[in-house]
């Protein structure tokens, strides 16, 4: 896949209106504060339809209500427009003209954000590794994507439940429809996971080059016991906290090194390679899913990175068809540059 074209209207300190771009390393170079992770960003979301990080208000301009990014993506059976419409509280998606969910556009473009950020898929919250894992298996499938959605709908009902003190016969309707659709999210997590773990390990293996083995799995935070029955054994601790305390939406990563957590006691070298192998996974996935490469972003290649982890990234750059590649310096090969200052780009 080939990012063509970007246009924006009030993104974070971006002024250029509109930027083509060409397919190859497409190096965006500028000082630190310029604007190159907001390009990285809006590239991101013009690709999926998603925000990479943060949220709405954060992503317009201040003083601005609204934003736009519009993106034309080149792939297999075409070129694509995809246009993302941003004000209070909402986000409006359009492709080729027509209103589209986020797994409609993924299932025609998608592109890799890697970013400096990505170590706290190790070391940060668990709702951000179950961020990662929820948004890659939402590229990759529909039917998890709509799981997710009715998921989320029947946990704020059923929380609201708890909370007023209902009736059990109320509550067990809910309680059934959790689980049914619990149990299939979870079924999806540990199938997906399986490729994901195969895949970063390989990755880390070729990075590290220390011999240790990366396992990627599911914490599951409850006993090892079916949903339903975890959620019957839940039911005084639900009802005195007025919340849902078991299901997929306490579920974290598991990632470990020759058996330890590396949460616990990897080192922060070992969890920027982590973190690396999980990127690589994930764009290895969508490769797999849409018989091409998607676009690769790589924001501020020489952050924190060693030796071995930037030569890596260079030489995944160089075999895709197109990867932008920022930094306060250009990559040693670069088939276009582009140059950015106070959020204005221009050709260098």
């Amino acid at each position: 896949m080939v990012l063509r074209a970007l246009s924006q209207l009030n993104v974070r300190n971006l002024r250029t209106p509109s930027i083509a771009l060409a397919g190859g390393v497409v190096a965006l170079v500028g000082r630190n504060a310029s604007g190159k992770s907001n390009l990285m960003d809006a590239a991101y979301l013009g690709c999926t339809g998603e925000l990479p990080a943060g949220t709405i208000a954060e992503t317009v301009r201040i003083g601005e209500s609204e934003g736009f990014v519009a993106a034309e993506v080149e792939h297999a059976d075409g070129v694509s427009r995809i246009e993302v419409g941003l004000a209070p509280g909402r986000k409006q998606l359009r492709l080729d003209g027509q209103a589209v969910r986020v797994s409609d556009i993924a299932r025609t473009a998608t592109a890799v954000l890697i970013t400096p950020e990505d170590a706290d898929l190790v070391h940060g919250s668990p709702s951000g590794r179950r961020g990662y894992l929820d948004a890659l298996l939402g590229k990759l499938s529909p039917r998890y994507a709509a799981l997710m959605r009715e998921y989320l709908r029947v946990l704020e009902q059923r929380n609201a439940l708890l909370r007023a003190g209902a009736a059990r016969p109320g509550l067990e309707v809910w309680s059934e429809r959790f689980v049914v659709v619990g149990r299939e999210i979870d079924d999806l997590r540990l199938r997906v996971l399986n490729r994901v773990c195969e895949l970063a390990a390989a990755t880390y293996g070729e990075v590290a080059g220390d011999g240790k083995a990366l396992a990627v799995g599911l914490r599951q935070q409850r006993e090892a016991c079916d949903l339903g029955e975890a959620l019957a054994r839940a039911r005084a601790e639900e009802q005195a906290r007025g919340v849902t305390t078991v299901g997929p939406h306490r579920d974290d990563l598991a990632l470990t090194l020759d058996g330890h957590s590396v949460q616990a006691y990897g080192s922060r070298g070992e969890a920027r390679t982590v973190a690396l192998a999980l990127r690589v996974a994930e764009y290895r996935l969508l490769e797999e899913k849409h018989g091409e490469p998607p676009v690769l972003l790589v924001d501020d290649f020489t952050a924190e990175l060693d030796a071995g982890r930037r030569g890596f990234l260079l030489e995944l750059t160089s075999r895709t068809p197109q990867a932008l590649v920022s930094g306060t310096e250009p990559p040693p090969r670069a088939d276009l540059t582009l140059r950015i200052e106070d959020g204005e780009v221009e050709r260098g």
